[in-house]
């Protein structure tokens, strides 16, 4: 990856719950961490009391904090999932859809907001490469693992016309739903 790329990278090989975000020359502008136990907005069992972030993930990317959450939009053998990308007040920033469709062997990520796109399956055997695409089919960007050997997991995203959470929201998905 060349240019303003923004990179989610792993903190340490043996924890897999805390990631850096960083950009191209390899300075630290952000991170996220899992929680412990994840809940999503519409759990049927909640583990964390009503109104409480501590399922959420935090993300701060350039000194601004924020929070991504999800939600079921459909239970069954699979679940389909909405993720958010939220400020602390609540006001949703990004959201994208993750859903299973039948004949495909991977969930599809559509992102709706603030702009509607896709991000494709990889293209690559040795190296995850992930397009991103508009509904045109038009190439937006692409998410790609930097190495193809790597002791701590770490992906990179080309999108020159995102801004910086919108870029760490797609890295996050990505994670999330292609790992």
């Amino acid at each position: 990856m060349t240019g303003d790329a923004l990179r989610l990278r792993q903190k340490t090989f043996w924890n897999g719950f805390a990631y850096d975000l960083l950009t191209a020359s390899g300075t630290v502008v952000g991170g996220l961490s899992f929680p412990a136990f994840s809940q999503a907005k519409n759990a049927r069992l909640a583990i964390h009391p009503p109104g409480s972030t501590k399922g959420d993930i935090p993300l701060r990317v350039h000194g601004q904090d924020y929070l991504l959450r999800h939600e079921y939009t459909r239970r069954g053998f699979v679940n389909d999932l909405r993720y958010t990308l939220e400020s602390p007040a609540h006001a949703v920033l990004c959201s994208a859809d993750v859903t299973f469709e039948s004949g495909r062997r991977l969930p599809v990520i559509r992102v709706t907001t603030p702009m509607a796109a896709e991000v494709m399956p990889s293209t690559s055997l040795w190296r995850r490469r992930f397009p991103i695409v508009d509904p045109t089919g038009s190439a937006l960007g692409e998410v790609c693992e930097p190495r193809a050997v790597m002791l701590r997991m770490e992906y990179a995203i080309r999108m020159p016309s995102a801004s910086p959470p919108l870029q760490a929201f797609v890295l996050a998905l990505v994670l999330l739903a292609r790992r």
